[in-house]
Parts: C-alpha cells; structure tokens; sequence
C-alpha cells in the first residue's frame, strides 16, 4: 500500500512506486528493481547518488590506426581531457626531463664561469633553481658567473623554457578545476518520469531545476531517445541510434529556453512523430507526411497542426481546428495502453537521454547536465509532488529538494473540470 508522499519523513530514501517494471512483472508496489537492471544496461550512468546521474556516457570507443596523430593535432584539448593522475605524472615527467637536461648541459661549462658544478646531482640541483627561481646561493661566490656567454645563455633559455612550461601547467589545471562537467553536479532532473493522459493523448514528463543560487544563462533543454534496432526502425543501421524528441514544454521552436531557478516540467507528447510511440494499430493505407512520420522526414509535433501553426494540406473534410473539449482534461492510461508502450519499449531497449545546457557566468564556460530515463524509471497515471513553497516571511520562494523526485498517484475524481473561461 502505497503512503502519501506528505506522511514521509526526511531520513525515508524511498517510496512506495509503481514502476513500469512493477507492471511488467507483477506485485506489490515497490521500487523498480536496480538489481534486475544493472548500471552496465544504460546509455548514461545513475551513480550520482539518490538515483541521478553524473553524466557519463557507458560508450567504449575502439580506436582507428589514426586516432594519436589526431589527438596529437590538438595536444592541449587532450591534456585537459586526461584523467588527473595522467595529467599530473605527465607533467611532472616533463619538468624532470627539463631539469635533468639542463642540469647535463650545465656539466658541460667551462670552470672559469664559476658555476663550481663538478657532478651531475650539482647541476641537476642547480638547473632546479633556475628553473623555480630558488636562488643560486654562493657555489662559486660569483653571482654574475664571471660574466661567462655560455652561462648566461643556459640561464636565459631555461627560464624562458620554464616559463612557458608553467604557463601549460596552469592552463590545463585551470581548465580541468573550471570546466562546465562538474558546474553541471547541481543541476538536477527528476529520478523518475511520469506518463499521463491528457485530453485523450499520451504525454511523457520529467522536471528539472537549478540546485545553486548561481543559474546558468541562456539554459535550455533537449531530449533524445537512444533505440536498439528492430522491426520498427528498418532504416535504421547501427545497432543503436539516437532520435530526437520533439518538446511542447518548453516550446523547442522557441529553443527550449529554461528559467532553473524554479523546477521546470517538460512535456514531450507520443505522438506519430515520437521515437517512444509504438507503431499505430491500424496504419492507413497511404503514406501521409503531415500526420505520420516517415524517415528521412524531420520530426514535427502534432500540437503544430492542432493550434493551426501548421497546416495539413490532406485534410479532405477540413474541421475545425479548435474544437478540442476542455473537460475531463485528466484521464488514466489505459491497461493496454501501457502493455503496447512497455511492449514496444522492451523491443526497442528505449533510453531517454535529456541535455540541459547552459552558460556558467562565473567562468564563461558551457554546462551540460546528462541524465537519462530507462523504461523502469517511467512510472504511469502519476504526477511530481508540490516541492516549492512560499515562504512567509518574505514572500519568496522555498524549494525542498527532498521532495523534487517524489510521485504520487493521479486523483481523477478530484481533478476539476476546466471550462473556456477558467482556461483563459
């Protein structure tokens, strides 16, 4: 029995849920399953704790026979993208080695410089002071060396060498500390995603918000589904693709713009163009580009048709197209409807990967936030419980994560009936 989302207390990790698993294979209501489905069968990784992801991808690439001249080519970007202890063994092999051969070099000036090296640990030592600016000391008590050209020259060369080297070092640590992959730890989607039905269409929905006060500008959303080939997709040539998703909420035409600072519900509806949509039962005879989806044709959202932004020239009748009833707005999801979804899903090893982007103000830097829904992160005929408050003492806003990734069943009967005039 599940227990209202309110009654649960803070230190309570989990809640009853009924998962698309839980449908698939019967039961109490529970969690889905984790162990039925190990981390190694995503496309994106759910080790971030409480069930969100950190962004990886679980892609392993094989390399071509020309892949280290390209990654050769830009030698910085491939530093910065070397795991740390790389980064840091490499680096200090490059300062060893620079040390080390100037030391060498310093072996090989003549004594009348007053360097007073006679033995390579002597000039190893000496080329670390150079190149660090520790200070030179009283080898020789001659601090000029004599006035020695050969001196001088070592000295000027491996400062500028050290120079240039502190340079790189600083650049790639930098870039490592302030790069947007881990600025995008905070942005937070949903651990589950809901299915309802509303006005008698399929909608799939999962909500996402900004953790930091800092936001990120010009944020905005995208969502991709990742399929294993079938029956379904004929054209389709790699074993796994990825196909886009159209979003309602909010507007993709208008670039899916985002304000993080409150959470966000983000609509994509089952419609003939969406890759989560199994194929129609009964198809109609011929082939109609603006109510069905062929490939190569580019995705469109039926909403476009509906609100009249765009026209379906087919149309042999031509209804009206502002006749859609405003009552019972809600409705559940079918039995059967959820048996063709999970059906069609289980076919296609459905994965829906979402991107948020976003520019971080502090170091100009691109965030993207990965984070992905399999079929049993998918739960039906729920909705997000209520995580923003208002605060009374200042009329502001109080968002309680603890509440963000928490569901609770649709009350049907107590959804009001919305007329014209309430809508508007």
């Amino acid at each position: 029995m599940r227990r209202p989302a309110a009654d649960l207390s803070d230190d309570e990790g989990g809640y009853d849920k009924k998962t698309s698993t839980d449908y698939v294979q019967g039961g109490d209501e529970k969690h889905g399953n984790a162990a039925a489905h190990p981390s190694k069968c995503r496309m994106i990784d759910r080790s971030a704790g409480s069930n969100h992801s950190l962004g990886t991808w679980n892609i392993r690439r094989l390399r071509a026979s020309d892949a280290y001249k390209r990654y050769l080519s830009a030698p910085f970007h491939t530093l910065v993208n070397m795991s740390v202890y790389k980064v840091v063994i490499g680096l200090s092999l490059v300062y060893l080695t620079v040390i080390a051969v100037f030391g060498l070099l310093y072996l090989s000036i003549d004594s009348s410089c007053n360097l007073a090296i006679a033995t390579f640990p002597q000039g190893f030592i000496f080329s670390v002071s150079v190149l660090f600016t520790i200070g030179f000391g009283v080898g020789g008590n001659d601090v000029f060396f004599n006035s020695c050209g050969s001196a001088i020259t070592l000295i000027t060369a491996q400062t500028i060498v050290g120079v240039f080297l502190d340079a790189m070092a600083f650049g790639i640590f930098y870039q490592r500390f302030a790069r947007g992959q881990s600025r995008a730890n905070t942005i937070r989607v949903s651990a589950f995603a809901c299915v309802q039905k509303i006005r008698g269409h399929l909608y799939f929905t999962f909500q996402t918000c900004e953790m930091r006060k800092h936001q990120l500008s010009e944020a905005h959303v995208r969502c991709y589904a990742v399929l294993h080939k079938s029956v379904h997709f004929p054209h389709q040539v790699h074993h796994m693709q990825a196909y886009p998703m159209r979003l309602q909420q909010p507007d993709d035409d208008l670039n899916g713009w985002l304000i993080l600072a409150l959470p966000t519900i983000c609509v994509h509806r089952l419609d003939a163009w969406s890759p989560l949509a199994p194929p129609p039962l009964d198809p109609e005879p011929t082939h109609n580009p603006a109510t069905q989806a062929l490939f190569p044709e580019p995705p469109q959202r039926a909403v476009d048709i509906e609100s009249g932004t765009r026209e379906n020239k087919y149309r042999v009748d031509k209804p009206a197209l502002f006749n859609t009833a405003t009552t019972n707005v809600l409705t559940p999801v079918t039995k059967a409807d959820i048996d063709r979804l999970l059906r069609f899903w289980s076919d296609t090893e459905m994965e829906v990967v979402v991107v948020v982007e976003g520019v971080d103000a502090a170091t100009s830097s691109t965030t993207q936030m990965r984070h992905s829904f399999k079929a049993h992160d998918v739960v039906f005929n729920e909705q997000f419980v209520n995580c923003v408050f208002i605060d009374n003492e200042t009329g502001g806003a109080i968002i309680d994560f603890k509440h963000f990734d928490r569901t609770t069943p649709l009350d049907f009967a107590a959804i009001p009936i919305t007329t014209p005039r309430e809508a508007v």
